[in-house]
């Protein structure tokens, strides 16, 4: 009996060695979302980690758990729950099984070798999380939430209501500072966090002027930037901040992303206005009262059933835009809320423009079926007219949202919104204002005009068609002369431009709009006088310089076509397809074309290149170079081209070399 039990206790020990010690994972310093680790086992025989993998994820079998002291690595022995390298289609619990760790590891990181150190897990610590005491916890930022600023304290409002008027002369322009402050960085990460980009926009002339910061010792992007009005500025990759002139405000957030992949965990904000409450409270307003009901597959597919059932759904949605201003229980809602009459009316707008954007995308969509596209094997397209086409009645839409014509189009505050630049760009460009006439000129000749369908004259957003479209034909004007375009035109284009500046000023109602085009014109005759380059280069920081120089240097004696594209973008590839001819015939002149994409696509650029024979030059850089060229050159979206001297000055940063043939572009090499 006493030579069983001694069996049987050994047994259990021996058991109970095997079954190792687990630890029930509370702390990792830094956690992506593409996986939960719930707890790791230690045993003799393996380091056992359990967890589950989110949609779309994958275990492979590159991954090694790395001591973060010593930096010991042990190798991945197999996995259960899933094969290595599939991906998962929903949650999937899974098992991971580790080389067994020292016994004196105490936090471990888990690393995919030569992946992005993004993705991996770092600090997850081997020991219990110690109890919190009752001492008093120190600022906690993520306390900064929609109930924080809900319950201070504030007098009702009881007397607001959604208005246009308060914002009839328009807003003053002025700086604010954005410190974006970032928690959960381990030190492995520091050194390749990326830059930080904003973008602001001015909507009068639809300038845009884009910054990039890099983290500082104390894990803050600190931007200053200059805000011709209120609005949502694009940080990437933090999203959308809204921040008006004479602000300073914090935003506080992390690297490690929501578990939908929308975005950072979170991101709360203070500061010394009310920009902090309406960056905090618009998005539970939006997600309670915007009616969302868009999303692009279930979009796509209506439209494929044609034009009834696209009808009705556009029809329902510009009912919904009219229910949104005469919801009460919204009214309500915003009458108890802390935020001023401003922060009221800015949620208003927000969701109004919202819905509008849904309807103007669903219409852009449907319209794309009016003709088919072929892409030749040239790389131009052949677009023909699709027979099964059925127009949309596109009045029955726009004429029942126009009942609130007056707040959504007549509103300056619709430039503030939280779309940014989208409900402004689609409006301009969409059926409300970008519709055109056949007529016949004094000569008999037949001609195209814009024309006013919908009683748009005198509204804020007629305001800004006249003013972006007069812009950019000054600007237009202004590339034609530095590029030599016009020869003995010249005069009369810019008699032309003086008249058509006047024609434009005439139909602007607000002050502040017509004065900006004023100023703009003001500018433009000083260029077109002087006929000087704009010497882009002088407001670059060294570091930009050095950038310049490292992609520029090594063609000096060459004119210089720069071609910023990605795979992912279809219009570049397009663009360079249609090139290629061009490229052939200017093989034996002192001119380079370069191709500049990111180099974590290089592997499939240089496939679709060679399968595609794009000659040229092929330039990789990292995506932080990346966005300081597009700060340099100014630009945020592709394909985009930019002209430089043999001297490797920048000539021309906004270059359409479409738009010549290659006679036209020996002349201008010539020229520069």
């Amino acid at each position: 009996m006493k030579t069983i039990a001694t069996a049987l206790l050994t047994l259990l020990v021996s058991l109970q060695m095997m079954a190792g010690k687990v630890i029930k994972i509370q702390d990792i310093e830094y956690a992506p979302s593409w996986m939960t680790i719930k707890e790791v086992e230690l045993t003799k025989g393996a380091t056992i980690i359990r967890g589950t993998l989110q949609p779309d994820a994958s275990i492979l079998n590159n991954t090694v758990i790395v001591d973060r002291n010593t930096g010991k690595e042990y190798k991945f022995l197999r996995v259960e729950g899933i094969k290595a390298y599939e991906q998962a289609t929903e949650e999937t619990p899974c098992t991971v099984y580790f080389e067994p760790l020292d016994a004196s590891v105490k936090e471990i990181n888990y690393i995919e070798v030569g992946n992005n150190p993004l993705v991996n897990y770092y600090g997850i610590k081997l020991q219990q999380k110690a109890k919190e005491g009752n001492k008093s916890k120190a600022f906690d930022p993520e306390s900064l939430n929609y109930d924080y600023y809900m319950n201070q304290p504030f007098t009702p409002d009881t007397a607001w209501h959604f208005s246009n008027v308060p914002y009839k002369k328009a807003f003053k322009a002025g700086k604010a500072q954005l410190k974006i402050h970032v928690s959960g960085i381990p030190k492995e990460l520091k050194s390749v966090l990326p830059d930080v980009t904003a973008r602001v926009q001015n909507q009068i002339t639809r300038h845009e002027e884009n910054s990039v910061i890099s983290i500082n010792e104390d894990n803050c992007y600190v931007l200053d930037l200059n805000i011709p009005h209120p609005q949502f500025v694009y940080t990437k990759p933090f999203g959308s901040v809204f921040i008006a002139p004479g602000d300073t405000l914090e935003m506080f957030s992390t690297i490690e992303s929501a578990p939908d992949g929308s975005g950072p965990r979170f991101k709360t904000f203070r500061g010394n206005s009310e920009s902090a409450m309406i960056n905090t409270l618009l998005p539970e307003f939006m997600k309670k009262y915007g009616r969302k009901e868009y999303e692009y597959a279930e979009a796509q597919a209506t439209i494929g059933k044609g034009k009834d059932a696209t009808q009705e759904v556009l029809e329902h949605w510009a009912n919904q835009v009219n229910e949104i201003i005469a919801d009460e229980e919204f009214h309500q809602a915003l009458i108890q809320s802390p935020l001023s009459t401003f922060g009221k009316d800015l949620v208003m707008i927000s969701i109004l423009t919202n819905k509008c954007i849904e309807i103007q995308d669903v219409v852009s969509d449907y319209k794309r079926k009016a003709n088919t596209y072929t892409q030749m094997e040239d790389g131009n397209w052949k677009i023909e007219p699709n027979p099964d086409y059925v127009e949309l009645d596109i009045k029955a839409v726009y004429n029942t949202m126009l009942k609130n014509k007056e707040l959504i189009y007549n509103n300056p505050l619709a430039m503030c919104e939280s779309g940014q630049w989208v409900f402004v760009y689609r409006t301009l460009f969409g059926p409300l204002l970008f519709a055109w006439e056949l007529y016949k000129d004094d000569d008999g000749v037949e001609r195209q005009r814009r024309c006013d369908k919908y009683g748009m004259a005198g509204t804020f957003m007629n305001d800004l068609f006249l003013s972006q479209d007069i812009v950019s034909k000054m600007e237009n004007v202004q590339k034609d002369i530095k590029l030599g375009k016009l020869g003995e035109s010249q005069n009369a284009t810019l008699d032309y431009m003086s008249n058509n500046v006047g024609e434009s000023l005439a139909g602007i109602q607000n002050v502040k709009v017509a004065q900006n085009i004023v100023e703009e014109y003001r500018k433009f005759v000083k260029a077109t006088e002087t006929a000087a380059a704009e010497d882009t280069g002088n407001n670059w920081t060294e570091e930009q310089t050095t950038l310049w120089n490292k992609i520029v240097s090594p063609y000096k004696g060459y004119t210089l076509f720069l071609d910023f594209w990605g795979m992912s973008c279809g219009p570049c590839r397009s663009g360079m397809m249609s090139q290629k001819k061009l490229v052939e015939e200017m093989k034996d002149e002192k001119v380079k074309f370069l191709y500049i994409t990111t180099a974590d696509q290089k592997s499939s650029a240089e496939k679709w290149m060679t399968e595609n024979n794009i000659k040229g030059e092929h330039v990789y850089i990292t995506r932080n170079e990346w966005k300081q060229f597009e700060t340099m050159i100014n630009f945020t979206a592709i394909p985009r081209g930019a002209l430089v001297s043999k001297e490797g000055k920048l000539i021309e940063q906004d270059f359409e070399i479409h738009q010549f043939n290659s006679e036209e572009l020996k002349k201008l090499a010539e020229r520069f």
